[in-house]
């Protein structure tokens, strides 16, 4: 039976919602906040991210150290197929739980929302303005399997709205197994992933400035590997963005 006082107070709920929206929560923390500038998260959960600041490496971004000199050890003795790496957020601390959360807990609202810390910091970014199209790095299939989302890919939808780039997200493939990185030391990481990605579509990059996006750099091997597959298929040119990205550790060295 039609309930009339019903479908009025539904009317009337719309149309208090329409005048006065309700204000997002943080997509961590889950407290209401005054939206700022497209971030998903509230100023107190943003305060708490590590962002990367200067001295940084002028290849590859990451944060120099002491009497670390630029380039950083790495880029003066690695070649990197990748021209350019950026980054938004020193890998520590709240940042490194963000991610893991991302990850982890099937929390795909939470990658996204750490897409809009990409989005916000790339907007005016003069070194992208060449960038034609963005490719995330894919997930290996038995991850894909197990966590049911690719993380760095949510977080480049983001990133290609506020470019206004197309979003290529079936361009790469892994093409052997690998072993997880974050239990190897260097050298086995180097290894691991060579010749590990495919170009699935050439005619999607050939000729095309691509952008590479993923959730974190540690030693840089993999964005290396997938930028070197995508100038094989004909990319005139590959620079990489990460969420986050490692400082150089002593034990990077063996």
């Amino acid at each position: 039976m039609y309930n009339l006082e019903s479908s009025l107070q539904s009317i009337y709920r719309k149309m208090i919602e329409l005048i006065y929206p309700p204000q997002p929560r943080c997509v961590f923390c889950g407290d209401n906040f005054q939206p700022y500038y497209g971030l998903a998260f509230c100023q107190r959960c943003l305060a708490r991210i590590p962002l990367l600041t200067k001295p940084v490496c002028c290849s590859c971004s990451r944060p120099l150290r002491g009497k670390e000199t630029d380039p950083c050890s790495q880029c003066r003795t690695e070649r990197r197929y990748y021209e350019q790496g950026m980054a938004v957020a020193v890998y520590d601390g709240f940042m490194r739980e963000l991610l893991h959360v991302a990850k982890y807990n099937f929390r795909p609202d939470l990658a996204r929302g750490i897409g809009t810390l990409l989005a916000a910091w790339a907007e005016h970014e003069k070194r992208l303005e060449d960038i034609q199209v963005i490719v995330p790095v894919p997930l290996h299939p038995q991850k894909i399997l197990a966590r049911g989302y690719n993380q760095s890919e949510l977080m480049a939808e983001s990133l290609a709205a506020v470019l206004r780039r197309p979003l290529l997200s079936e361009v790469l493939s892994w093409v052997k197994p690998v072993r997880s990185q974050s239990k190897l030391r260097r050298k086995e990481r180097k290894e691991n992933v060579k010749g590990a990605f495919g170009v699935i579509d050439c005619l999607a990059v050939a000729g095309k400035k691509v952008l590479l996006v993923d959730d974190i750099c540690t030693t840089g091997y993999t964005l290396s590997e997938a930028a070197r597959a995508l100038l094989l298929a004909g990319a005139t040119g590959v620079k990489a963005i990460t969420a986050a990205i490692g400082v150089i550790e002593d034990n990077w060295k063996i």
